[in-house]
């Protein structure tokens, strides 16, 4: 099965089409004072897929719990995202880093499943489970935004850069302590034979977070309150003491 074959763009359109309608319906007839259940039934489906996904991936292999333990990025975020929606408040600093990281993981996987490869069809319960919990991750994010649960905030940006190290340290662990290949693609690139290893995909992670971020201010904030033009101010005011000191420097030498 070909990644952007058939099958996939079915999947994709129909998958996109079902977020959609669901997004309106949750709009019109979910109260505001009642979206946090919504949120929290759809987090609870999220870890009910990547614990299927995770028995599948463990009896195609040795089926012992090694192999279900998660040894890619998505899997490790198919089971951080949802426990920490179902635990944690949406205003705390881990739920921002796992609903950017499970989102990212989400939508990457969703446009470009690479397993799929190695399956004839769409419906075998491995892919079918595995694009399912990557939709779901994807869609929690969507929600949890739309419907104003959860709100993205330049306060807690250092949130996603801590939670990607931490990562890192669990990747480290998994390779040696565990005796996984590739975990948090530490060896090897995400997709064999391009340059996305996973310090340059951190990288990049990085910026389309703090840009996504900044985009959510643009339609939320007045212009005086976005994180940029309080930073463009503020170092305005830094180079403009620094003048000022410069400039009295520079008179007292001559008097």
């Amino acid at each position: 099965m070909e990644v952007f074959g058939i099958e996939h763009i079915i999947y994709m359109i129909v998958s996109l089409v079902v977020m959609i309608i669901a997004l309106v319906l949750f709009k019109k007839f979910i109260p505001k004072d009642k979206t946090f259940i919504l949120i929290k039934i759809l987090a609870g489906i999220g870890l009910v897929l990547i614990i299927i996904y995770r028995i599948v991936v463990s009896l195609s292999r040795d089926g012992t719990f090694l192999d279900f333990i998660p040894d890619t990025f998505c899997s490790t975020m198919g089971f951080v995202l949802p426990l920490v929606v179902l635990l944690c408040k949406p205003e705390s600093k881990i739920f921002q880093f796992a609903l950017f990281a499970g989102f990212f993981g989400g939508i990457l996987t969703f446009f470009y499943p690479d397993f799929l490869v190695y399956f004839d069809d769409i419906f075998n319960i491995h892919p079918f489970t595995g694009l399912l919990y990557h939709t779901f991750m994807m869609f929690i994010f969507i929600a949890s935004l739309v419907l104003g649960y959860f709100k993205p905030s330049f306060k807690k940006w250092t949130s996603f850069v801590t939670g990607l190290a931490f990562l890192v340290v669990w990747g480290s662990f998994g390779n040696t302590a565990l005796g996984q290949s590739n975990n948090m693609y530490l060896n090897a690139p995400l997709i064999s034979g391009t340059p996305f290893t996973w310090w340059l995909t951190g990288i990049l992670l990085i910026i389309l977070y703090t840009v996504i971020i900044q985009i959510y201010e643009m339609f939320t904030l007045p212009v005086k309150e976005w994180s940029i033009i309080l930073l463009f101010n503020k170092l305005k005011q830094i180079f403009t003491k620094k003048k000022k000191i410069a400039d009295n420097t520079t008179k007292d030498e001559q008097n």
